[in-house]
């Protein structure tokens, strides 16, 4: 299909960049761990690309999504970590922001984790799972990626109840990532930390809502594209803001 073919031509295009990265950083001896790292992670997403063509392998899609936000944040922290530390940044504010990026991260892989088992419509009421809230005893099959899987309405009770657990997990961290990102975010804001915080705080609640609404509105495509978008920019909003009150003398 044509959405094949140009994610083909964009990452080819993109895997040209980082080398150019990394050739940039060995020149200028700066950054060349993470110019590696990217390169590493662009050579990973080609050899899961090959591998998992024409198959449904929860893996492979896992590792396409968070490689490709890993690959993201790698390049996000590259352009702020020379940012001048805000003066008024606090250590508290920066315990919050790192614990906010820490659940954000596991967020994200737990959304490649619902979308590799086709579980994002597995729930599809608020503000409980049908009558459901915390994930059942088959929480720990949920977290197998050595079966492959297969989308459709045929699902066997183990296998929904399965999708379901997943997508509870996604629900409850989804909780936890908004209220951490909101009072790290709402501390950033009292310490004067500018524009970023105040961004940080309205992509973390814009976010939520999104994927209240993709529920709501049985999960169209747009949506869940926008709902990856702004992951992703909150990413590196907060990204941008542990740079800002991180320590002068941090090695990060």
């Amino acid at each position: 299909s044509w959405a094949m073919q140009a994610h083909r031509i964009l990452a080819g295009l993109l895997g040209l960049l980082v080398l150019g990265i990394m050739v940039l950083a060995m020149r200028s001896r700066r950054d060349r761990f993470l110019s590696l790292t990217l390169v590493g992670l662009a050579a990973l997403l080609a050899w899961l690309s090959v591998y998992s063509e024409g198959l449904l392998n929860p893996t492979a899609v896992m590792g396409n999504l968070v490689g490709g936000f890993a690959m993201l944040g790698l390049l996000g922290w590259m352009t702020f970590r020379n940012a001048r530390p805000h003066a008024n940044a606090s250590r508290r504010v920066r315990r919050w922001v790192a614990v906010a990026l820490v659940l954000l991260c596991i967020q994200i892989g737990l959304g490649g984790l619902t979308s590799a088992n086709f579980a994002a419509t597995a729930c599809m009421s608020l503000p409980d799972c049908h009558g459901s809230w915390l994930p059942g005893s088959n929480l720990g099959e949920a977290f197998d990626l050595t079966r492959s899987q297969e989308p459709g309405p045929a699902d066997t009770r183990t296998e929904a109840t399965v999708r379901a657990d997943i997508h509870k997990v996604h629900r409850l961290v989804a909780v936890a990532t908004l209220v951490v990102s909101l009072f790290a975010g709402s501390l950033a804001i009292a310490g004067q930390l500018g524009t970023t915080a105040i961004v940080v705080v309205a992509l973390a609640v814009l976010e939520f809502c999104v994927g209240a609404a993709a529920i709501l509105t049985d999960m169209p495509l747009g949506i869940a594209v926008v709902h990856n978008v702004l992951a992703a920019i909150l990413l590196l909003g907060l990204l941008r803001l542990f740079a800002l009150c991180r320590n002068r003398q941090a090695l990060l």
